[in-house]
């Protein structure tokens, strides 16, 4: 009668087998692990995705472990993982997305979810683990004309950290399931690398709804600054439209206590209460914020932007005043520096404008907003030789810039014009001398 012993592979045919196979197997891999690359990219998420064919020893030693535990020694059984791959995103919904594309977009045979049933070998955390059919293309194209399937691992980078580790704590080496100190001391480091995840994600969802803000308050300040017929310069010497469409929207400050707020919450709030044209309320929020004790460098972001709602009030004596402490407090501000140079140009002071523009560019050359309301500058002074510069400086950065490129048709249009005039003015002064 057969025995589990007459059932023994032998090793070398197995191994022999493995390796003509194995350049397939890392073709294979390659394709998958680039394509998913380029999806992600689309996606705009960068997981570092880590790809391995199973190395013999381990495939050889996985099959002898399954065959130990087969009661009839002719039953089938399947190596799923032979090829893997792991996908590492940095944050917990980069990871969610990850999973999301995998089972919409291809042939999903298994998932299973690791770490929601712990044993004492099994201290880690979640880690999602797809099966999936290694595309039919692929296959063709490697030339491997059975079905194949690949494992697809997605952790977050704490969660691989704790895999790697794990395994040389614990499964290469005799973890007695009676070492309660090691249990426990283990239980806590996994409590606290998923906290560590979690505090990541909530970082990362301030610092994102933090940059919405100051990108759709900055968006709003340069729109309303200056008004399409200015940005166009249609007419010579016309200086920005400082626009007080904004200031109808305000109302009067609200009550607001900052007591249990943090800072980075309190400029939250007042950030929402300036894009939503409440700039009173804002200031109130800007003010309570610089009462508190902080790096001088931090004092000059806020001083900024209060100095801009005090701006959009047209309260142009308060936000010199703001832009001014900011650059005694952060003499490197480009952008205090642009910003009081605004509003030295809408209380019609160009030379001070100037210098603030200037002194904007020479810390950061590499700005469109500054070379073009220079340009602007420049038009506004008649001088538009050095507008025409700026102006092609600004189309550098910005090539299709719609006010841009009015802007130097205008100028193109100015220069002819006094060339024109300066023609005139010398062909009557020859004919006065010739009369």
């Amino acid at each position: 009668m057969p025995t589990k012993q007459s059932n023994i592979p032998n090793r070398k045919e197995l191994e022999k087998n493995y390796s003509e196979k194995t350049p397939a197997y890392e073709l294979i891999l390659n394709k998958l692990q680039e394509t998913l690359k380029r999806e992600f990219e689309q996606m705009e998420i960068h997981p570092t995705i880590k790809s391995r064919v199973k190395a013999f020893d381990s495939y050889y030693e996985k099959i002898l472990r399954l065959l130990s535990k087969l009661e009839n020694h002719k039953e089938a059984f399947h190596i799923y993982d032979v090829i893997g791959l792991r996908i590492v995103c940095p944050f917990l919904d980069d990871l969610q997305i990850a999973e999301k594309h995998i089972n919409q977009k291809y042939d999903v045979v298994q998932i299973e979810c690791k770490g929601s049933e712990h044993s004492f070998r099994e201290f880690g955390y979640k880690s999602t683990h797809f099966l999936i059919n290694v595309p039919k293309r692929m296959l063709g194209q490697c030339k491997i004309e059975e079905p194949l399937l690949c494992e697809i691992q997605l952790r977050t980078i704490l969660q691989d950290a704790w895999s790697e580790v794990e395994h040389e704590l614990i499964y290469k080496t005799d973890f007695s399931p009676f070492d309660e100190p090691m249990k426990r001391k283990l239980a806590a480091l996994n409590a606290n690398l998923t906290l560590s995840d979690t505090l990541f994600q909530e970082i990362r969802d301030y610092q994102r709804k933090l940059q919405m803000e100051l990108n759709k308050r900055r968006e709003s300040f340069i729109r309303e600054v200056h008004k399409p017929a200015a940005d166009a310069g249609l007419t010579i010497g016309q200086g920005p439209a400082f626009s007080d469409s904004n200031a109808k929207k305000n109302q009067g400050a609200k009550e607001y206590d900052p007591m249990g707020r943090s800072i980075d919450d309190l400029l939250v709030d007042a950030l929402v209460a300036h894009n939503a044209g409440q700039f009173k309320q804002a200031i109130v929020i800007y003010s309570s914020i610089l009462e508190r004790d902080f790096p001088g460098h931090i004092k000059s972001i806020i001083h900024i932007h209060r100095g801009m709602a005090f701006f959009a009030q047209s309260q142009y004596k308060q936000a010199l005043k703001d832009f001014t402490v900011s650059l005694g407090l952060s003499p490197d501000n480009h952008r205090a520096f642009f910003y009081r140079g605004l509003t030295h140009e809408a209380e019609q002071n160009h030379l001070s404008a100037l210098e603030d523009f200037d002194a904007c560019i020479e810390i950061n050359p590499y700005q469109f907003e500054p070379f073009y309301r220079r340009a602007q500058l420049y038009t506004q002074m008649k001088d538009y030789k050095k507008a025409m510069t700026d102006c092609n400086l600004a189309l550098k950065i910005d090539p299709v810039s719609p006010k841009a490129k009015q802007l130097k048709k205008n100028l193109k249009a100015y220069m002819r014009s006094d060339k024109q005039t300066v023609d005139v003015t010398e062909q009557q002064g020859r004919s006065d001398k010739a009369g």
